[in-house]
């Protein structure tokens, strides 16, 4: 069930393009606190105010591995999601299969259990540190750009560092480790290809591993909605649902 019905899990590795975007850089000895990598990264992907004023989101991705479809992933700050494709609705507490495995049959709870990853996709649309309190966890140079990275405190125990770029301020990748049913996962994804929408620098590209973990894959974001009005129901568990 797993891999079927949560495949934005499948997260890689990149970076962000710059060329078009804020260009400043800090000493290597410069440690910051994690409100002055935030408010650098709000800055740079069109201002605090701007942030602060998305409520929702409506991303379609594309993952190349999967052929053409365009997966939509609807978002309610801080951490709701529906993922229209295998109808799993998450209220930010709990997550349900809205028409069942065979689409189908009536609702049913995902396993509590299960719920780790979600917290992990809705950060994968929109980051999770302008949401939750976050540490910062220093300075590291990947292909010889400097990474402040910070990790925000998810409800339900994932691991998401987040790598804001030096010179450019925009997350450039994230890592994300977590333990479900006494089994360890870890993953990456990489951002790249900002462009402007209603005035945020949102990625259009990502990349995330293979299948067998051998290569990386560029997916693409195919479309990007901010502020849409989405069915509440999609976010709602039924009632007297086990």
């Amino acid at each position: 069930m797993k891999k079927s019905l949560f495949i934005v899990m499948a997260l890689g590795v990149g970076f962000c393009s710059a060329s078009t975007l804020p260009q400043s850089r800090p000493s290597p000895e410069t440690r910051l606190t994690p409100a002055e990598v935030i408010a650098r990264c709000a800055a740079a992907m069109g201002g605090q105010e701007r942030i602060d004023a998305v409520k929702t989101l409506r991303v379609g991705a594309v993952y190349p591995d999967h052929g053409d479809t365009i997966f939509v992933t609807e978002i309610k700050r801080p951490n709701m999601s529906y993922e229209a494709a295998s109808f799993v609705a998450f209220d930010g507490k709990r997550a349900c299969l809205l028409k069942g495995l065979d689409y189908k049959s009536g609702p049913k709870l995902v396993d509590q259990e299960d719920v780790t990853d979600f917290d992990v996709i809705v950060g994968s649309f929109f980051p999770a540190f302008f949401d939750f309190p976050t540490d910062y966890l220093g300075v590291e140079t990947v292909d010889g750009r400097e990474m402040h990275k910070i990790r925000p405190k998810l409800p339900h125990g994932a691991e998401l560092v987040y790598y804001i770029d030096g010179r450019t301020w925009l997350p450039a990748k994230f890592s994300t480790h977590m333990t479900i049913r006494s089994q360890s996962f870890a993953s990456e994804r990489g951002f790249s290809d900002y462009r402007n929408v209603a005035g945020i620098l949102y990625p259009h590209g990502f990349t995330y591993p293979s299948r067998d973990r051998k290569s990386v894959i560029q997916g693409r974001i195919a479309s990007v909605e901010i502020n849409p009005i989405l069915d509440e129901a999609h976010f709602t568990i039924p009632k007297n649902i086990k």
